[in-house]
C-alpha cells in the first residue's frame, strides 16, 4: 500500500516526537486549529471565516469517523481475542478430562490386574 507525501511527512514527525500518546496529538491539534481560527477571525473577512470555520467542522467529522473506525476496529481485534483464549482454555480443559479418564482406565485395569 503506497502512502502519499503528506502522510510519510506526518508520519516521520510522529516518530520524530517520541511517538506521543494520541489524546495530546489531539490535544496540540484542537490547540493549534482553534488558534488558525482565532486568527482569521480577527484578521480575515466573514466569508474567510465561514470557508475556515467550516474546513475546520469537516475536520472534526473526520477526525470522529477515524476515532470511531479505530475503536470499532479495537472491539473487533478484542472478541477475536476473547475468543482465541476461550478455545485455549476449552483445549487445556479438554486435555485436563482426557488425563483423568486416561488415569481412571490405568486404575481400572490394574484392579482388575490385581483380582
Amino acid at each position: 500500500m503506497r502512502e502519499t507525501a503528506m502522510k510519510q511527512i506526518l508520519k516521520a514527525a510522529y516518530h520524530r516526537l517520541g511517538r506521543p500518546a494520541p489524546a495530546h496529538v489531539a490535544a496540540a491539534a484542537a490547540a493549534l486549529a482553534a488558534l488558525a481560527l482565532l486568527a482569521v477571525a480577527l484578521f480575515g473577512g466573514q466569508r474567510l471565516v465561514w470557508v475556515v470555520s467550516s474546513l475546520m467542522s469537516l475536520v472534526t467529522l473526520g477526525a470522529l469517523a477515524l476515532v470511531w473506525n479505530e475503536s470499532r476496529q479495537t472491539r473487533l481485534e478484542a472478541r477475536a481475542s476473547a475468543e482465541r483464549a476461550e478455545v485455549t482454555l476449552r483445549r487445556i480443559l479438554a486435555a485436563f478430562e482426557v488425563e483423568r479418564l486416561a488415569a481412571e482406565r490405568r486404575r481400572a485395569a490394574e484392579r482388575d490386574h490385581a483380582a
